[in-house]
């Protein structure tokens, strides 16, 4: 499960309503929208650029499992974190 809009709210003191709203009106995505872009970068960047395992990204960015992970990452790139890795064009 990606880390959720409600976390960030508290964590900056605000409701999620009012930060989804903020959010829409800065970027013209929802607040989950946003964070699941920001998670997806992430998660590239990591995959790239570290010797991170899988798993290992999936805990650094607060998935509770790995094939939560997988669904998440597969669903807006259309492949596994594997096969991103070691695709030709991302090395």
């Amino acid at each position: 499960m990606t880390p959720h809009v409600e976390d960030y709210a508290a964590a900056l003191g605000y409701s999620p309503r009012t930060l989804t709203r903020a959010t829409f009106a800065a970027t013209g995505r929802t607040a989950k929208q946003y964070v699941d872009d920001r998670v997806l970068l992430e998660a590239k960047r990591l995959l790239q650029h570290s010797r991170l395992t899988a798993k290992e990204v999936t805990v650094r960015l607060g998935f509770t499992d790995a094939s939560d992970f997988t669904k998440f990452f597969r669903l807006r790139t259309g492949m596994t974190p594997g096969a991103f890795r070691e695709s030709p064009g991302f090395r």
